[in-house]
């Protein structure tokens, strides 16, 4: 009797302890990706250039090169309903610039993108497969650039975002399409020519994220 008991006490352990796994709520995790910033100038920078009337518009050209993030997130996952939430923090980085050519002479402003980007997310899951969308508030590290104003470096700005990928195991490949709400930009302050010129370089372009990530036990 006391070995059956034993044996029951052992096999109830077991299976909660199995039970507890299976159903577990919240899982955290490190990510890791590949950033594909769209290079454009805001509407407001347009304007303020064609107002200029020094530059011929047709001349302005932007360049964005691709970037790169990594961080933590951490996903909740209620047992028996396909719906999740998951919450991360991720350092971002990538250049961005913008050239202006006129009667030979060259204007060329570039900066170094440096920003802690906070993702929150929500979506429905089939099997494996997610989707959902959220707000990416990102905060812009001090200093980071040369160009853009240090009154505005340290503050947050909104995004939107939405994504879909696959998790298996413990693995989970993601991929997002992110932009801006509104007009989220930096002013520029450049003397050319002995002319002061004042505009804004897009902080928050719209991009693509390849991202992966792997949760711990």
């Amino acid at each position: 009797m006391t070995t059956l008991k034993r044996f029951l006490i052992t096999l109830l352990c077991f299976s909660t302890t199995l039970m507890t796994a299976q159903f577990k709520v919240i899982k955290f995790g490190a990510k890791a990706g590949v950033n594909y910033p769209q290079a454009s100038l805001s509407t407001q920078d347009v304007l303020s250039i064609i107002n200029d009337q020094t530059y011929d518009i047709s001349n302005i050209q932007t360049d964005i090169s691709n970037g790169f993030n990594a961080g933590v997130i951490a996903r909740i996952s209620l047992p028996l309903i396909p719906v999740y939430v998951h919450g991360e923090a991720l350092y971002t980085q990538f250049k961005q610039g913008i050239s202006i050519t006129d009667n030979g002479n060259d204007l060329d402003l570039s900066s170094l993108v440096q920003r802690l980007d906070f993702p929150l997310s929500a979506g429905a899951k089939i099997g494996p497969i997610f989707a959902g969308l959220g707000a990416t508030p990102s905060m812009p590290l001090a200093n980071a650039s040369a160009i853009w104003s240090n009154d505005t470096e340290a503050q947050f700005t909104w995004g939107w975002h939405i994504h879909a990928g696959i998790k298996v195991w413990r693995l989970l490949a993601e991929i997002k399409y992110e932009s801006g709400f509104g007009m989220l930009a930096r002013n520029v302050n450049y003397n050319y020519n002995d002319t002061d010129y004042d505009f804004s370089l897009d902080s928050r372009s719209s991009q693509l994220v390849v991202s992966a990530a792997y949760f711990f036990e």
